[in-house]
C-alpha cells in the first residue's frame, strides 16, 4: 500500500498514484475499517496512513468500534466498563467487622477497601456502582485494551446471533440472516445477559452455599439481582428472556439434567459458545465446583439464576409469565419458510426440517437408536460407532456420506434436499449399517464371513465371541 502513497501525513491531502485525495475522505476510509485488526495494519505499515488516523483517532476508533459491535455499542462498552466487585474463592464467610450495614458505600470507599473481602461484603458493594456505568451513548475514548475486549466479545456474540438465526430465523443459512434491528435486540440482550452472570457468578463452594439459606446477604444479592434488571422497559426484558430460553437450550443439548442449566447458564455466554461448539460440556464442570455443578435446583445462589428475579418483574408490573412459544417474538419480526413442507412426505414442518445447513446442529450418537434389528444390542458394533462419533465423525459428515451411498429405494433423495426428523430418521436408519462396515474397512478392519440372520441375529446380543467372528452389519439370509 504505501508504495502507492507518497510520504506526506502531515498535509491535508494525500497522493495517490497522482491523485489528490484530500484528508477526509482517507478518515472515511479508514473508519470503514471492518476491524481493529484492519485499522491497525492499515495505519502500521505506512506513515502517510498513520498520519491521517492521527488527524482524528477518537473518531476513527468510534466509528470502527461500530463497525465491529454494532447497534448495541453502549451496552458492550458498559459490560467491560462495569466496575465488578473482585471475586474471592470460598469467602463467602469472610468477617464483615467495620462494613456498612446499609451496603450504601460511595464509589471512591469502595475503591479504598481491601480487595480481599468476602461475597458478603462484594454484594453490597455491587449494587453501589451500578450508577457509575450507565448504557451510555457519550462511550468517550476507547483504550487499546479495551478495543480488544470489544472485539472478542463481538466475535462470540456475532456467533451466537448465527446459531440463534440458523435455529429461530432461517434454517437454510449457516450465518445470521436476522435484519439489524433484529440483531441489535439480540446482541443489546446478550450483552446484559453477559454483564448478569459476570456480575452475580462468584466461584463458591457448596460448603459455602450450605451456610447461606436465610442468609441476609443471599437476600441481598437476590434483591440486587431483581434491581438491575428493573432498569429495563419490558419489551426488552422479553428480548432477554427469549435469549435465555435460547441459551438454555444450548446448554440442554448436552446435559442429560435439566436441574443444571441454571448452574450452568450462570458461567456466562462464553462458556456455554465453547462448550456447545466443542460438544465438550464438561468445560462448565471446569467453571464451577463439580459438587456446586450437581446441587442442582437446590442451590439457593444459583438456582433459576435469572428467571426468579425476571418472574419477580413479570409479577410486579402484573404481566403475565410469557410462553415458551412466543419467546421468539420478542426479538424477530419474521421466520423464512415457517410453512416449507418435507421434500418426501410433504409434512408442514418449516423450522423443524433438516438440511446440509443444519446437520451439524443433531446429535450423532443418537443415531444408535436408528440401526436396524438388533445392532445396538451388539457391543462390539455399537462401542465401534460410538467411537467413530466422538472421535472423527460428527452428525453432518455422517449424513453426508450416507447420501454418497444411498440404496436404490433411495435413489430420487437428493443432498440439497430438506426432510422431516422421520424421513431422515428412515434415511440414516437405512443406511447406517452400511456406512459403519465402509467406515471399519477404510480403517483396515478385515471383513468376517456374514452372519446368516444378519443384523436380525439374536446371539450378537449375548455372546460377545460370536458378535466378533460374525459380520452383523448385514441383511438376514435366513429367518431367525
Amino acid at each position: 500500500m504505501s508504495a502507492f502513497l507518497a510520504p506526506v501525513s502531515a498535509a491535508p491531502r494525500m497522493q495517490i498514484c497522482g491523485l489528490i485525495i484530500p484528508n477526509y475522505i482517507m478518515c472515511t476510509i479508514l473508519s470503514a475499517s471492518p476491524d481493529f485488526g484492519t485499522l491497525n495494519s492499515a495505519t502500521g505499515i505506512c506513515k502517510a496512513w498513520h498520519g491521517v488516523f492521527e488527524t482524528h483517532p477518537k473518531t476513527i476508533i468510534l466509528s470502527v468500534a461500530r463497525n465491529v459491535v454494532g447497534p448495541a455499542l453502549k451496552h458492550a462498552v458498559r459490560f467491560i466498563r462495569y466496575p465488578y466487585p473482585e471475586k474471592n474463592e470460598n469467602e463467602w464467610g469472610a468477617d464483615e467487622d467495620g462494613g456498612d450495614e446499609d451496603g450504601e458505600n460511595s464509589e471512591d470507599t469502595v475503591d479504598s477497601e481491601n480487595e480481599d473481602e468476602g461475597p458478603k461484603k462484594q454484594a453490597k458493594k455491587s449494587g453501589a456502582k451500578s450508577a457509575a456505568t450507565p448504557e451510555s451513548d457519550d462511550i468517550g475514548e476507547l483504550s487499546s485494551e479495551e478495543r480488544g475486549k470489544l472485539q472478542n466479545n463481538a466475535e462470540i456474540v456475532h456467533k451466537l446471533e448465527s446459531i440463534f438465526s440458523l435455529r429461530h430465523k432461517d434454517r437454510t443459512s449457516t450465518t445470521s440472516q436476522l435484519t439489524v434491528r433484529e440483531s441489535h435486540r439480540f446482541a443489546r440482550a446478550m450483552y446484559r445477559i453477559m454483564l448478569y452472570c459476570e456480575l452475580f457468578y462468584l466461584p463458591i463452594n457448596l460448603d459455602d452455599i450450605d451456610s447461606m439459606e436465610d442468609d441476609p446477604a443471599l437476600l441481598k444479592i437476590w434483591d440486587q439481582r431483581h434491581a438491575l434488571l428493573s432498569d429495563f422497559p419490558m419489551p426488552e426484558l422479553l428480548e432477554m428472556r427469549a435469549v435465555v430460553a435460547f441459551l438454555h437450550d444450548l446448554i440442554g443439548e448436552g446435559l442429560d439434567a435439566d436441574d443444571y442449566d441454571h448452574i450452568c447458564l450462570a458461567t456466562g455466554p462464553a462458556v456455554i459458545l465453547k462448550a456447545y461448539s466443542s460438544k465438550r460440556f464438561e468445560l462448565f464442570e471446569d467453571a464451577v465446583e463439580t459438587e456446586v455443578m450437581t446441587s442442582g435446583e437446590d442451590n439457593p445462589f444459583f438456582g433459576e439464576f435469572l428467571s426468579r428475579p425476571l418472574d419477580r418483574i413479570w409479577t410486579e408490573r402484573g404481566v403475565a409469565l410469557p410462553t415458551s412459544d412466543g419467546l421468539d417474538s420478542a426479538i424477530l419480526e419474521g421466520v423464512r419458510g415457517k410453512n416449507d413442507k418435507c421434500a418426501q412426505c410433504g409434512v408442514v414442518a418449516g423450522l423443524g426440517l433438516w438440511s446440509e445447513a443444519n446437520w451439524a446442529n443433531l446429535i450423532n450418537v443418537d443415531f444408535c437408536a436408528l440401526l436396524p434389528g438388533a445392532l445396538n444390542e451388539n457391543d462390539v458394533e455399537s462401542d465401534a460407532l460410538v467411537e467413530l462419533f466422538m472421535s472423527t465423525c460428527p452428525a453432518d459428515v455422517v449424513i453426508a456420506e450416507i447420501y454418497d451411498m444411498k440404496t436404490a429405494p433411495f435413489a430420487g433423495w437428493k443432498r440439497d434436499q430438506s426432510l422431516c426428523a422421520a424421513c431422515l430418521d428412515k434415511l440414516i436408519g437405512a443406511h447406517l449399517h452400511l456406512w459403519l462396515y465402509e467406515r471399519k474397512v477404510q480403517s483396515g478392519w478385515t471383513p468376517t464371513d456374514n452372519c446368516w440372520y444378519g443384523y436380525n441375529c439374536r446371539t450378537q446380543v449375548h455372546k460377545r465371541e460370536h458378535a466378533k467372528a460374525r459380520n452383523h452389519l448385514c441383511a438376514p439370509t435366513r429367518r431367525p
